[in-house]
């Protein structure tokens, strides 16, 4: 009887090890490093379907969400709202796109798993305090880069992109127009040159876009078209211009960040014309004509549009080193790659 009891009691014992174990070894919010959240600066989750939201880092990071799937790491969209949120998530990269400061990086991995892997993917200009305590920073700008390798920071040169399978040559017969100017006027900025050169030198544009209403009045308030363009319709205002008109904010210009508005509207084989960037013309040349001046700005624009076949000749030209070298799959790839290795050299699972 004792024997019988004995063996009970160590049968039970067995059970409760290895329940033990079962518990100590189960980790309901395991990390895994082929899933990653991007996290956007918006406040509300309804805005994530809005495709006339007035914010490009929206349509870039559903574009990069897209391609990473495509590649292996299934990726998902939050806003301010679902950070603040009791959400559960195990996602083993969590991709900031201008939040970096609203987050407090310095706190980050005090709060979230020591092995999550914090990446910054800088698309406007920060400071070294907003970065410096990201694992990862990918920055569009080379010369940010350079500067952020030597002090020390963890960064990677990762151009902008355009996804080839949304822009590409799409025109339609009644969105033909000769100037096409899509941007939104930024607060607290001065007006944006493609608009007040073309003021300047009395040159007519078609402007889409937000906050114009107090800008484009008088004799310039028919330029003025609409608030926003559908993000998936893009590619046919792109297509059907004679030019598209581009210009940089001066924070980006300082910092050498160039618009993704090159990538995505070259990628549709249509000439653009944009104000001067060293970084624009180390990469197109001059298939991409830029201008300093307003003059300049009226000299290009009126030379483009009179010689048809020399716009279509450098259009096809920069679209060939858009296609050849700033493709989602071929950048994304690039990213993919630094995300892993950086895994691997740390030894996380």
């Amino acid at each position: 009887m004792r024997r019988v009891g004995l063996i009970v009691v160590l049968l039970l014992l067995g059970i409760v090890i290895g329940v033990w174990f079962e518990i100590a070894s189960y980790r309901p919010y395991q990390l895994n490093y082929n899933r990653a959240t991007i996290n956007l600066p918006i406040t509300y989750t309804k805005y994530l379907s809005d495709n006339t939201y007035a914010l490009g880092e929206k349509y870039l990071a559903e574009d990069l969400a897209k391609e990473l799937k495509k590649q292996g790491i299934d990726t998902k969209l939050y806003t301010f709202e679902d950070s603040l949120s009791n959400r559960n998530f195990n996602e083993g990269f969590e991709i900031l796109m201008r939040s970096g400061p609203e987050l407090k990086l310095n706190t980050y991995h005090n709060f979230a798993d020591k092995d999550r892997v914090l990446v910054l993917f800088e698309t406007i200009p920060y400071g070294l305090e907003d970065v410096k305590n990201a694992d990862i920073v990918l920055t569009g700008s080379f010369k940010k880069n350079q500067f952020y390798r030597e002090e020390g920071v963890n960064s990677h040169f990762l151009p902008q992109f355009t996804r080839t399978d949304k822009f590409y040559y799409a025109p339609k017969d009644n969105l033909k127009r000769k100037l096409l100017f899509v941007a939104n006027q930024w607060p607290d900025f001065p007006i944006r040159k493609t608009v007040q050169y073309a003021k300047d030198t009395g040159i007519q544009i078609d402007v889409f876009g937000d906050n114009w209403e107090n800008i484009l009045v008088d004799e310039a308030a028919s330029w003025w078209k609409a608030r926003q363009i559908p993000n998936d319709q893009l590619k046919y205002f792109y297509s059907s211009a004679d030019i598209v008109l581009n210009d940089t904010r001066p924070d980006m210009i300082e910092a050498g960040f160039i618009s993704n508005r090159i990538f995505d509207a070259t990628a549709c084989g249509t000439l653009v014309i944009s104000d001067y960037m060293p970084e624009i013309e180390n990469i197109y040349g001059d298939t991409v004509p830029m201008y300093r001046t307003p003059e300049e700005f009226k000299q290009l624009v009126e030379f483009y549009l009179s010689h048809p076949e020399e716009r279509k000749r450098k259009a096809l030209a920069a679209q060939k080193i858009t296609l050849e070298r700033y493709a989602a799959q071929k950048v994304v790839k690039q990213m993919v790659d630094i995300l892993q290795n950086y895994v691997r050299e740390k030894g996380f699972n």
